[in-house]
């Protein structure tokens, strides 16, 4: 182990009050053969930020995150390419364990890291819902990497050879995106659920509601998966500075 470059491909807009964390993390890996590419459109400080943390930053127009995903990919030279959210945070041992499962198991085209839940953007009445939010959602990914449509998003580490195969994201889909395009790489091999965690935010969930957004994102994903197209701005939900 040791030899896999991992390429973290980080899609941006308006992260200044998150991306730090997650960086942070990645710079607290105990793999440490990894390079950070920063695929922005932002107009706020994530670019200085990202920079201060070794990342290369390349500038994409403010369409879709599916654009800013295939950007950043095509700029990547990893043998992984880790596709993760700018509100995510990394365990320590993440890169080390996907690299491990990766060398162990050659069937396998996707490894992702269990979710814990984050507390930063939930009011103190609300975690205990949001840990059974979290079950379900861990719950429902493990069961449905097992099948053609895994439930995989947010911070996903796929061989950059099943993707080559399986083509990029689709930028006529703004949201479940990454439903359409995991759908496509199951095909060229397994999924996996590592027990190596990282933080989610539930900001959307927690600001518009557990329902509404699940809805918006059921309806997203029958749209991306049956007519390959899905056209849907969310109001962008960010965590107030400090201080």
């Amino acid at each position: 182990m040791g030899d896999r470059l991992i390429s973290v491909v980080i899609p941006t807009y308006n992260e200044e009050n998150y991306i730090e964390d997650l960086l942070k993390s990645i710079k607290a890996q105990t793999y440490n053969k990894y390079d950070i590419i920063v695929a922005d459109s932002s107009n706020d400080s994530t670019p200085s930020i990202a920079k201060k943390y070794g990342a290369r930053v390349i500038k994409v127009p403010k369409t879709n995150i599916a654009t800013a995903r295939n950007a950043g990919i095509k700029k990547a030279d990893g043998d992984i390419i880790a596709l993760i959210d700018a509100d995510y945070i990394l365990s320590k041992d993440v890169f080390r364990r996907v690299v491990a499962a990766f060398d162990k198991n050659k069937k396998l085209v996707c490894v992702e890291p269990s979710p814990r839940i984050g507390l930063k953007d939930l009011r103190f009445k609300d975690r205990l819902k949001f840990r059974v939010v979290n079950a379900f959602v861990t719950l429902n990914k493990t069961i449905s990497f097992f099948g053609p449509l895994p439930a995989a998003y947010g911070c996903d580490f796929c061989l950059s050879s099943a993707i080559k195969k399986a083509g990029l994201f689709n930028e006529n889909i703004d949201v479940c995106e990454d439903k359409e395009f995991f759908s496509r790489l199951r095909l060229y091999g397994r999924f996996k659920l590592i027990r190596k965690t990282v933080r989610v935010s539930y900001r959307r969930h927690a600001k518009e509601g557990v329902i509404k957004t699940g809805l918006i994102y059921f309806m997203a994903a029958l749209s991306a998966l049956l007519a390959r197209r899905f056209k849907f701005r969310f109001k962008a939900i960010r965590r107030k500075k400090k201080g």
